[in-house]
């Protein structure tokens, strides 16, 4: 009996990790709620992709709906959801825009590319360097997605891993 109520304990902290997302810094607080930015205009910023591409968040308005992810590759969560994200990309590529942006510490740009190499994701990745655009979506904890409409609003915000995101992503952008 005690085998089972640890190995259910142990379950259930494995899982609220996955649930809640990472932080860097353990001995920051986490902001579990993200702001409500709903029907505000996204924040823009114009950053040069890993393959070396300049991109403008608001260059997409009036063609694509746009999903900006906040990530990193030491985070769990995190790399379980590139391949959902992968899944959704290659399925809506013609309707909307993934631009995944990671805020690993500097000199890790070589183990971002890895990691995307090896994961073979096809989606606009950026190295956030100084943590500037990262700075713009209001977390404290990853991964954070703000999923954004061809006209350039929020319309919805996803904090920590959400194993139904494909279908929830669908349903919010009517995909």
């Amino acid at each position: 009996m005690r085998i089972l109520i640890s190995n259910i304990l142990l379950m259930a902290i494995i899982a609220c990790i996955f649930i809640s997302g990472c932080t860097k810094d353990a001995s920051k607080p986490r902001n579990r709620k993200p702001i409500d930015l709903s029907q505000r205009t996204a924040p823009d910023f114009t950053a040069q992709t890993i393959d070396g591409k300049t991109i403008t968040l608001s260059d997409y308005q009036g063609s694509k709906a746009v999903i900006v992810d906040i990530w990193a590759t030491w985070c769990g969560p995190c790399q379980m959801e590139m391949p959902l994200l992968q899944k959704i990309y290659e399925k809506h590529r013609d309707k909307l825009e993934i631009i995944a942006v990671s805020v690993d510490e500097r000199g890790d740009t070589g183990k971002v590319m890895k990691f995307v190499t090896d994961k073979n994701i096809k989606f606009k990745i950026i190295h956030d360097l100084t943590g500037d655009i990262a700075r713009k979506f209001p977390t404290r904890s990853i991964p954070f997605l703000t999923v954004i409409d061809k006209d350039g609003k929020v319309v919805k915000t996803f904090l920590g891993l959400n194993m139904n995101l494909q279908s929830e992503i669908e349903s919010t952008l009517g995909l």
